[in-house]
């Protein structure tokens, strides 16, 4: 039973050290980073997990010492990790209290004033229990930090009960799905409905999204076919301290990524999105008298062709993924000309034109609409096909 007298001792003796979880991209099936996890290491070498020590340093206000006292011990470490990678993103585990004063917020900006370390290389992780009523300075010293550069991940999304509305009002960069959730998509129909719907919640908002605790290839794949874009968990690999580590990413192991089916389906998602929108504001514009003070588009969707989610999609992560793929070649000229298309229908709008006019080019957008599902289509199935000749 560990005591508050123990945990400051073990804090003065520095018997608290970082283990490294690895992160893998579900779209380069390379390792992208890391979550750093406490651990108490005795003197004697007993290990102690955090769940023994962190709810009584909570209730203790240790917390706060805790944290400010790793920190410059996270630091040294992710400087080492740049140096052999300097893609990899280190993400740490906070409190609420962590951010009731300034000391930990200034703390990490002397830190990153007086260091090489770049702030994007810093990922903060908060639960949504330690969130959801958050008091203004907490979400003031929030704010500064990523004002800084730090990202912000909402940890076990999923278990609190109002999920949605945390995410509202803090500015999350990702999602981190409770590993609870994972461990029961594969055998609960409710579970599956629930992590597919945060992996499009998390596309809509433009957010990362995180499965923990991945712990088997068929909860891998399943992922991976869902959309989701990372996972961690002991099918990767164990918690591990920063030497292992080191030779971990040194290895250059890389997880089978295959097509990411699930991605292809929400660049039909969004392509579809995209093209209702745009043609429910043209109509509702057009349809209106001329002159009406109502007949302005205030809620055209991105026009350019790079600037729409699938834009960001083709010329982002597919160009990674399905470069050499020839229904993913094909689909760069439909989709240019879907939105030349689109841009010619706004001008024609803003100039007053009727829907008879409109029409015959409503129809044109359509027919190049139907080119790109087309080729998305064809991408998805060679996706599919190659998933089952896996399996």
């Amino acid at each position: 039973m560990q005591t508050e007298s123990a945990i400051r001792k073990g804090i003065e003796n520095n018997e608290f050290s970082f283990f490294y979880q690895p992160k893998v991209s579900l779209v380069t099936g390379k390792v992208t980073g890391s979550e750093a996890l406490i651990r108490w290491i005795k003197p004697d070498g007993t290990l102690i997990l955090p769940s023994k020590f962190i709810p009584i340093a909570e209730q203790s206000g240790l917390i706060k010492e805790i944290t400010c006292h790793m920190f410059p011990k996270l630091v040294e470490d992710i400087l080492v990790l740049t140096d052999i990678d300097e893609h990899l993103v280190t993400s740490f585990n906070t409190s609420a209290k962590d951010f009731e004063d300034d000391c930990f917020t200034q703390s990490v900006l002397h830190t990153l004033k007086n260091s090489s370390l770049s702030a994007n290389k810093l990922q903060i992780e908060l639960t949504e229990t330690a969130t959801f009523e958050a008091a203004s300075v907490i979400r003031d010293n929030i704010m500064i930090l990523r004002n800084a550069g730090l990202s912000l991940a909402m940890d076990d999304f999923g278990t609190g009960y109002s999920s949605i509305d945390t995410l509202s009002k803090l500015p999350f960069t990702t999602i981190k799905l409770d590993q609870g959730i994972v461990g029961r998509m594969l055998t609960s129909d409710k579970n599956a409905t629930i992590v597919s719907t945060s992996i499009r919640l998390a596309h809509e908002l433009g957010l990362s999204i995180v499965a923990e605790g991945v712990e088997s290839e068929e909860q891998y794949h399943y992922l991976l076919n869902a959309g989701c874009t990372e996972v961690q968990g002991f099918w990767i690999s164990r918690p591990m301290p920063i030497s292992q580590f080191i030779s971990f990413i040194s290895t250059n192991s890389s997880w089978s990524s295959g097509i990411p089916v699930g991605l292809i389906h929400m660049a039909i998602v969004d392509h579809v999105q995209w093209r209702k929108n745009l043609v429910s504001e043209l109509i509702k514009i057009a349809s209106l008298p001329e002159g009406h003070p109502n007949r302005q588009l205030l809620k055209i969707p991105p026009l350019s062709c790079r600037e729409c989610r699938l834009g960001r999609w083709y010329y982002g992560v597919g160009q990674t993924m399905f470069h050499d793929h020839v229904a993913f070649q094909e689909l760069e000229f439909p989709h240019d000309d879907l939105h030349k298309i689109g841009q010619l229908l706004v001008e024609m709008v803003g100039n007053g034109a009727k829907m008879e006019t409109l029409t015959p080019y409503l129809q044109k957008l359509s027919a190049s609409s139907m080119e790109v599902l087309s080729k998305l289509q064809n991408l998805e199935d060679e996706g599919l096909t190659d998933m089952h000749r896996i399996e």
